[in-house]
């Protein structure tokens, strides 16, 4: 009865249908039933200061930094000691089931001279635990894109060109990074700045992204090149 109760609250929640694995205790899941309840709680405090809407839940040590940039389009899940700071120039806009992992960062400011863009994220995204996207530059992430641990995002690059000025002063490049829908992107990837990764494609663990990404690929290495394309 319990498992059933929880599959409708989730169903109402995510709006698609969800089973518990059936190896799963009764204490088990009455623990977790426990645990998000308080991460409910946190989160209420939060939902006053966010624009938009959807249940948040919010677990232990989570950082929020101008939290009237964020807008929520549904439930937001914030892992424990997760950062977001969203001192950027236009939004940071999540859609609904968007989860950010464990000790997991999204950066939208960096110096006083020159904040960060925006990010615009789409329904049913996972970022997972120890992952950061540093948003200077515009970045645009899709529907159903699932993002493993240990990812990096970083939507910005240094000039360098001129050798008799220092490599700090002479300022940034931004392009921006757009990652489109249904992309699975593996372990400790890197994406960096001007990067386009095209629908379906996959990401292979551990892969430094410098170049586009075609449409149903499956990409990898350093820097990533084509593995092959899904059948």
């Amino acid at each position: 009865m319990l498992k059933k109760l929880i599959e409708n609250i989730i169903y109402k929640l995510k709006g698609s249908k969800y089973l518990i694995d059936k190896d799963m205790t009764q204490i088990q899941l009455l623990s977790t039933v426990i645990i998000r309840g308080f991460m409910i709680i946190r989160g209420m405090f939060l939902r006053f200061r966010i624009k938009g809407y959807g249940v948040i839940f919010r677990d232990k040590k989570v950082t929020v930094i101008s939290p009237q940039n964020i807008i929520t389009h549904g439930t937001l899940n914030l892992g424990s000691g997760s950062f977001i700071d969203a001192r950027v120039k236009h939004n940071i806009e999540l859609g609904k089931n968007f989860t950010l992992g464990r000790n997991s960062m999204i950066e939208g400011f960096g110096v006083l001279q020159d904040l960060g863009v925006e990010l615009i994220v789409g329904d049913n995204v996972g970022i997972s635990a120890n992952s950061m996207l540093s948003i200077r530059g515009s970045v645009c992430i899709g529907n159903d894109v699932i993002i493993g641990p240990y990812f990096s995002l970083h939507a910005e690059n240094h000039n360098f060109k001129n050798q008799k000025e220092i490599i700090r002063d002479q300022g940034t490049s931004r392009k921006g990074v757009t990652i489109e829908d249904n992309v699975w992107i593996g372990a400790k990837v890197t994406i960096l700045d001007g990067v386009t990764i095209h629908t379906g494609a996959v990401i292979a663990a551990g892969a430094v992204v410098t170049d586009d990404v075609p449409k149903l690929s499956v990409v990898g290495g350093v820097p990533a090149k084509i593995i092959k394309y899904r059948k």
